[in-house]
Order: C-alpha cells, then sequence, then structure tokens
C-alpha cells in the first residue's frame, strides 16, 4: 500500500503509477556526514565569503524634493478640503444619490429636518454602513442635519462658514 508521501507526489505527476504501486525496497540506513561546514569566527582564514546587505545610507532615507518622485513603497496620502453637496432626502432612493457622491469623493450634509422620522432612522443605518464600508465619517453638525465624509477628506474653514449661513452647521460645536 502507498503512503500518503506516495500518493501525493503520484498526485502532482512526479512519479509514475507504477513506481508508487511497487513496494519501496527496505534500503540499510546509512550514516553521511554532514555537508555543513562549522566555522570559526575568531579564525581569519576561516571565514566564509558571502555578501554583506548594509542598510541604506541615511541620505538616501530622507524624504523626496518637492516635485522628485518616490522611490519608496508607502507614501503619504494628503489630506483634502472640500465643497459638499446638500441633499434634502424625500425618499429612501436618494440613498443612491448619496452613495455616489461618497464614492467620487464628495463630502455630503443631509438635512434631514423635513424628513419622516422613519425615513430619517433608515437614512441614518444607511450612511452608518457606507461610511463603513468605505472608511469615511459621519458626524452631527446641527439638529436634523448629517455630515458624511468619504475617506481622507475634511470640510475647510470657508466651507463651514458657507454651511453655516445656510443654517447647517452649528459653529460653536465644533469637534476637533
Amino acid at each position: 500500500m502507498a503512503s500518503l508521501w506516495q500518493k501525493a507526489l503520484m498526485y502532482l505527476g512526479l512519479v509514475d503509477e507504477d513506481r508508487v504501486d511497487q513496494e519501496p525496497e527496505q534500503a540499510a540506513p546509512t550514516r553521511t556526514r554532514s555537508a555543513v561546514k562549522t566555522v570559526n569566527p575568531q579564525s581569519p582564514r576561516e571565514r566564509v565569503a558571502g555578501r554583506r546587505v548594509e542598510p541604506p545610507p541615511a541620505s538616501r532615507r530622507a524624504q523626496p524634493q518637492h516635485g522628485s518622485r518616490s522611490t519608496g513603497a508607502v507614501r503619504a496620502v494628503p489630506t483634502m478640503d472640500a465643497q459638499s453637496d446638500v441633499i434634502e432626502p424625500a425618499h429612501f432612493d436618494d440613498a443612491k444619490l448619496l452613495a455616489d457622491r461618497i464614492r467620487d469623493r464628495v463630502p455630503v450634509v443631509l438635512n434631514m429636518r423635513t424628513t419622516d422620522p422613519e425615513m430619517v432612522r433608515r437614512l441614518v443605518d444607511f450612511c452608518t454602513g457606507l461610511t463603513y464600508a468605505l472608511d469615511g465619517s459621519m458626524r452631527k453638525i446641527d439638529e436634523g442635519v448629517i455630515l458624511v465624509l468619504p475617506p481622507r477628506v475634511s470640510l475647510g474653514r470657508e466651507e463651514k462658514r458657507r454651511l453655516a449661513d445656510l443654517g447647517l452647521y452649528a459653529i460653536g460645536d465644533e469637534q476637533p
């Protein structure tokens, strides 16, 4: 009977089925000398020649100058200030418009002051799932008004003033 190892070799196509069906011959155990050579680090004659990898000099690790391309694998993603869209939802179909705007990296202000309370609950649940899935953020900026932000997008001072002039942003309740 073939061992699990032999079956695996046959499955991978590394041996023929005929070789697996035959019983393996019992070979006498032989001792082999280790091919690994032990090196005494104190003896300079027996040092092994090899390649030593050094870290890059500090000058190469510095941040690239403005306009030059970064060769690193990780780069900082800048936060951008954007102008927001104001949506006054009347139906749950407006949630699709909200999701499309967030995917396009546009902040959305939901003015739900005149929206049915049951619809407000559904829209808040939808916004919560949307911001979680897209790694965005959501916060209440005034009574009945919610700000939904895409990831790495914030509102600038001018946009906050514009929303305050529209009566949609309570400036006194500024959060850090």
